[in-house]
């Protein structure tokens, strides 16, 4: 069987684990199960499922993040409260991107004002481009749903270390922004 790998740091084909455990892997993961509880349903070791877990988690961040489209004729700037950490992120098209993951940088004054304004959590931004930024349009209240879903979705892991909250994060909005699709047969493709 032939050895291939995302960023030449992770191997994805294995010898060690036949397909069906792969395959079986892959679907706890699309079913948002902790590695504990795959562990024990696939029965094999916390490590093993962490192991091929952190390499789905990779592929989302270096596949999808950047195969999305960063040029939006308008958008919403919002955030979230994450353990004491703001999470900027941009709403459009029913997507969601993290604004360290956005093409265009957005003034911090638009931040600021967002963070000091209880009665106003999102920012509506027009693209000019001939200046390849975006243009304040106005502050407002908008439904927050993100916040919600990445909070309840984190506490099931009960601690996270502080390297992976990123990726977790990211994994999430992936998640969010997937919800109504099926991501297990774009996951197996990586071991299968």
């Amino acid at each position: 069987m032939q050895s291939y790998s995302i960023d030449n740091n992770y191997p994805v084909k294995s010898r060690k684990l036949n397909s069906s455990i792969l395959e079986n892997i892959c679907k706890c993961f699309s079913e948002d199960l902790t590695a504990s509880e795959a562990s024990t349903k696939i029965d094999i070791s916390r490590v093993t499922i962490n192991k091929y877990y952190k390499i789905l988690r990779d592929y989302i961040n270096l596949y999808y993040y950047h195969n999305l489209d960063n040029s939006p004729k308008y958008c919403y700037l919002k955030y979230f409260d994450f353990n004491k950490n703001m999470i900027f992120y941009i709403e459009y098209n029913c997507e969601i991107i993290l604004l360290n993951d956005f093409k265009y940088s957005i003034q911090d004054e638009i931040k600021k004002s967002l963070l000091n304004n209880r009665k106003i959590n999102c920012a509506k931004l027009l693209l000019n481009e001939n200046r390849n930024s975006y243009l304040l349009l106005g502050y407002m209240n908008k439904k927050n749903s993100l916040n919600t879903y990445v909070s309840e979705r984190l506490k099931k892991f009960r601690g996270i270390n502080k390297n992976n909250i990123d990726t977790h994060i990211k994994e999430s909005i992936f998640r969010f922004n997937n919800k109504n699709t099926p991501i297990f047969s774009n996951l197996t493709t990586l071991f299968i």
